[in-house]
């Protein structure tokens, strides 16, 4: 079961409350239920990937802002759950089916059973040859209807079998991509949290350390600015399969938002960090990418990365808040660098 994402206390979720409708009111965007949840996510950080895009689409002048929201929130909202709800709906018809099949099948078992107890009956009454004969011929024809029932059911039996499995196929699916981010294919903010909690519990059980990098793409506006999105895309693909490469066994990468990554490094300390924190900056940094329109070749990427590494008394936000500011602390000193917070 998928934990619940809205779990402040009444007074942070009240405050929470006043800074999405101020956000929506700041764009001049409508508070229906949709826009408040979105807005909602936003303040509260629950999406920093949405909060991005919430901003292009309040100063976008593509479409009208009432569109944009709506394909905003048709996709990062509506599509689970409507796949959701139709797995549901299928799980209750077949529920319904089985339900008619074995009632069906059980009252002709009592009809059987019925039949069985009076040719009991007449046997110990001594009937004649022809009684029995009747009697035995009305058993058999019983006994064959039953047994071809019993055929039609496993069958169902089975064929029902068959589509529970291919339903669970798809919730796993829908699990899965619900943990996947969609643009670059690697893990999103979602599975990332849920994965540094295991990290921190883990670590503390095995007093053991691990590493978080937090990991910021240089200047990443004008990159959409001067090529347009769809390049700035083709940007954060690159740099994800990057991280990728440099990152093998059980850490993790993630897209944390916009055009930030984050890595859990585990059993890995401050030094272990940084050196495959540099890896990928050089990795990075050496990479080309060419516009294949115009066959124009881009500017250099590169990265800033910041790094925390966990302690005993460490909360999860702890560890990303010192990340966070080494992060900053790269940035200030000009940028594709790595920088420690301890």
């Amino acid at each position: 079961m998928e934990k619940n994402p809205y779990i402040e206390e009444q007074e942070q979720a009240s405050e929470n409350l006043r800074m999405a409708i101020a956000l929506l009111s700041k764009h001049q965007i409508p508070i229906s239920p949709f826009n408040y949840r979105m807005g909602y996510d936003c303040v509260s950080g629950n999406n920093a990937e949405l909060k991005q895009e919430l901003n292009e689409a309040a100063t976008s002048q593509e479409k009208s802002l009432g569109e944009r929201l709506w394909e905003l929130y048709q996709r990062l909202y509506i599509v689970d759950d409507q796949a959701l709800d139709e797995i549901r709906r299928e799980l209750n018809s077949i529920i319904h089916s089985m339900q008619g099949d074995i009632e069906q099948s059980g009252g002709k078992l009592s009809t059987y059973a019925d039949r069985l107890a009076r040719f009991a009956t007449t046997l110990n009454t001594s009937p004649s040859p022809q009684a029995m004969a009747a009697e035995v011929e009305m058993v058999i024809e019983d006994t064959r209807a039953t047994e071809l029932t019993q055929r039609q059911f496993n069958a169902q039996l089975t064929q029902i079998s068959s589509e529970m499995e291919s339903l669970r196929r798809e919730l796993a699916q829908i699990r899965e991509e619900s943990y996947v981010d969609s643009l670059t294919g690697i893990s999103n903010r979602k599975s990332f949290d849920v994965a540094l909690e295991d990290a921190v519990q883990k670590s503390r059980a095995e007093k053991s350390t691990f590493s978080v990098l937090i990991a910021d793409v240089d200047h990443f506006k004008q990159v959409n600015d001067n090529y347009g999105h769809l390049i700035g895309d083709k940007v954060l693909r690159f740099v994800a399969s990057t991280f990728k490469w440099c990152v093998k066994g059980k850490d993790m990468v993630a897209r944390f938002g916009g055009e930030e990554f984050s890595v859990i490094l585990m059993n890995t300390d401050i030094t272990g960090a940084c050196a495959v924190a540099e890896q990928i900056r050089r990795a990075v940094c050496a990479g080309i990418i060419k516009d294949m329109n115009s066959q124009k070749m881009l500017d250099k990427v590169t990265i800033s990365i910041g790094i925390a590494q966990f302690e005993s008394s460490d909360l999860p936000n702890d560890l990303l808040q010192r990340a966070d500011q080494a992060l900053y602390k790269a940035k200030d000193k000009g940028r594709n660098r790595v920088e420690i917070e301890k």
